[in-house]
């Protein structure tokens, strides 16, 4: 119980599951920034590659969790920062969490029936089932892709094809480009993946710069042409917008010179007369004539008017919006008296516009001016309800010689013609059906700031075309923000062949890296193994060519080496050590009674025990045919002399069996002690020589000791 509660084990649980969940939302979200395509398809899942990797790496529990917390994370990034709800919020943040989990699970479980356990993709073999098991998971993740997206209804029906092969594509490149660099950083025991590490890391470095630089010129550059071609077809549809509205104010023109024309237009005249004008004009919601009235002539203008609208026809004004209300006391009204047509416009019939303020200084600009006058955006009350219109106001003014004239300086005012459009009708009209349209149109007023048309555009687009106008005495912009079905037109593939063209070469890069670490790896275990295999004969070749081959001591030429190196050191460190020369006597006699083979094999007995004594600082050499030499470094007179008297007293108890003889012998020994006085090594040699002579001809088998020249 203690070992699970312990604060450093969940401390270390909840370190691995965090930096799963945080390292998962990061490649998701530099996924969809560097390879978006369309607003529900992109071409590399890093995220992909990653949780395969933490899946053969990490413990499978704590992998999950991670994933799970991740795909969470994204989930609320996109439903909460990006606003993409579509639906059932707890739906869509849960069901793309656990289908990441299942995948990363499915996933496991495919690599591991098919790629060897230890993750090394160290074999050509390891690499082919990679390359083989690789696209299999991408299926397997990509149906998982699709059954989210219709569960959460985000991909149009129609555009499942090439979501699928979207899909595909993203999950197979994020798999093959970040599985073997999440590889490379998770296995750190894996010797072969710490060689990959630098250079597998920073391929896929260079490999996102490079994606993100080259598709981002190119986005830039299809950004520019796609605003040019915006541009075009916006300019176009102001200029048919300008065109349209001018054509309203000839018409509008045109009713004014009847006014003129005609000493007095009768009611019927008028409408005749409007109605040919703008039979084809279906987004014109009124032409109207005011007359001007004032204030004694108000009670027989409203007298007379009754005979045809109607009992209780009295002129009318806006109280507020919606609400209409006798017309206040003033000196001149502008009630509407004749309009065309009538339908839907029962609300208008006797309305005063002068009764608001704005109006009113309209009509002033307008009487002053002469000319046409827009009104700013305003909502006007009909029998169908509230319209937005626009409102343009032209001024009909009397001679002193009681004619009538457009001209403001010949005269009074006696009216205005009016002319609303519809300006809902008029821009679909002008942009088409809202589902096909290239643009969203949004008509400004300058001077107020407000909208005649604002189509609340909700989506981020990557430019806007901003066309300044004026119609009728004022100024307005016309602000076009392209659709979606104008950029998914009018844009090219360019950007996904050169991301995918750029991401393929990179996963044939990292496939190619994989390839020669592995073969390189392979062939440096050869040159090494090779390596230690001659170095080892070649220790061998050096020591039978050091050593004698009948008793295995060293030959005549490894030991004056060894005798001059120990002759050197000891001159340099003023140290001593001792050379001992000696045979066996009377060998010869052994030889000719016995044979050579009984003489080799008392030679060899002589080798077992010498190596079977000595020390391994000790130097042992076989110098000639029955003649040895020792080496005994740092030993003083005393001790050497006592180790070599017992030792020729053990040579002598040695017994040898050849044949049915046992054979017995002896040895001389002659011993020379260096110290400053000898010169070279030489020197050593002949005073050793000369103790050994000295003991032969005192009788042999006997230790002498050399005292001088």
């Amino acid at each position: 119980m203690t070992h699970y509660l312990n604060g450093d084990r969940i401390y270390q649980v909840l370190k691995s599951i965090i930096s799963v969940a945080f390292v998962y939302f990061f490649l998701a979200i530099v996924s969809a920034q560097i390879s978006a395509v369309t607003n529900y398809t992109q071409l590399l899942s890093l995220n992909s590659g990653f949780a395969l990797a933490v899946m053969l790496t990490k413990p499978q529990v704590r992998a999950l969790f991670g994933i799970v917390l991740g795909a969470l994370c994204l989930s609320f990034y996109q439903v909460f920062v990006l606003d993409n709800i579509n639906g059932d919020v707890t739906v869509q943040l849960l069901i793309p969490a656990f289908t990441a989990a299942i995948q990363a699970y499915i996933a496991l479980i495919i690599y591991r029936k098919w790629v060897n356990d230890d993750n090394s993709l160290g074999h050509d073999s390891d690499l082919l089932r990679f390359l083989k098991v690789i696209p299999l998971i991408a299926v397997v993740n990509t149906l998982f892709s699709i059954a989210t997206s219709q569960w959460l209804n985000t991909i149009p029906q129609e555009l499942y094809i090439s979501a699928w092969v979207s899909f595909w594509i993203s999950h197979l490149l994020g798999l093959i480009l970040l599985t073997p660099v999440a590889l490379s950083l998770f296995e750190q025991k894996n010797a072969l993946w710490q060689k990959r590490k630098y250079i597998i890391v920073s391929n896929f470095a260079a490999t996102l710069v490079i994606t993100f630089l080259i598709c981002h010129n190119i986005k830039m550059y299809e950004s520019e042409r796609l605003e040019d071609r915006f541009k075009i077809i916006t300019n176009q549809t102001a200029t048919l917008f300008q065109i349209s509205l001018k054509e309203k104010e000839l018409l509008q023109a045109s009713v004014a010179q009847l006014i003129v024309s005609s000493e007095e237009v009768t009611r019927a005249e008028f409408n005749q007369f409007v109605k040919g004008l703008s039979l084809k004009s279906e987004y014109i919601q009124v032409i109207e004539w005011l007359p001007k009235i004032k204030h004694e002539q108000r009670a027989s203008y409203e007298k007379l008017q009754s005979e045809y609208f109607g009992e209780g026809f009295v002129i009318t004004e806006a109280k507020e919006k919606g609400v209409i209300i006798p017309a206040t006391k003033r000196d001149v009204y502008y009630p509407i008296t004749y309009l065309e047509p009538e339908w839907d416009n029962d609300l208008a019939k006797g309305f005063d516009p002068s009764g608001s303020s704005a109006a009113k200084a309209l009509i002033e600009k307008a009487i002053i001016s002469g000319k046409g006058q827009a009104r700013g955006p305003i909502e006007i009350a009909r029998n169908s309800g509230f319209k937005h219109a626009f409102i343009v106001y032209k001024p009909v003014y009397k001679n002193f010689d009681g004619t009538k004239t457009l001209d403001p300086s010949e005269g009074e005012v006696i009216g205005f013609v009016n002319i609303v459009v519809r300006v809902e009708a008029f821009i679909q009209t002008i942009v088409g059906p809202t589902d096909t349209a290239n643009f969203d149109l949004q008509w400004q007023d300058v001077e107020t700031g407000k909208y005649y048309f604002d189509n609340d555009i909700k989506t981020s687009s990557p430019f806007k075309h901003v066309i300044d106008i004026h119609i009728s005495g004022r100024d307005m912009k016309l602000i076009f923000t392209p659709t979606h079905t104008f950029i998914e037109q009018a844009a090219t593939e360019i950007v996904a062949i050169a991301m995918i063209t750029s991401l393929v070469l990179a996963s044939l890069f990292s496939l190619l890296i994989l390839n020669i670490t592995a073969r390189t790896s392979r062939i440096e275990s050869e040159v090494k193994l090779r390596t230690k295999e001659l170095e080892a004969a070649n220790t061998k070749l050096e020591l039978l060519s050091n050593k004698d081959a009948l008793t295995d001591l060293f030959n005549r030429r490894y030991f004056e080496n060894a005798l001059q190196d120990e002759f050197e050191r000891s001159q340099r460190y003023k140290a001593t050590f001792a050379l001992i020369m000696f045979d066996i006597d009377n060998f010869k006699k052994i030889n000719d009674q016995y044979g050579h083979p009984c003489g080799d094999k008392v030679i060899k007995s002589v080798a077992d025990y010498l190596i079977s004594t000595s020390r391994s600082s000790d130097v042992l050499a076989r110098v000639g045919g029955e003649e040895f030499a020792l080496i005994l470094p740092a030993q003083s007179e005393t001790h050497i002399m006592s180790i070599i008297e017992r030792m020729r007293i053990d040579i002598s108890n040695i017994k040898v069996r050849y044949d049915e003889h046992t054979v017995q012998f002896t040895c001389s020994f002659g011993i020379a002690i260096f110290d400053e006085h000898v010169k070279d090594m030489h020197t050593l040699i002949k005073m050793a020589d000369q103790a050994m002579y000295k003991a032969k001809t005192t009788g042999r088998n006997r230790t002498k000791l050399f005292v001088g020249f």
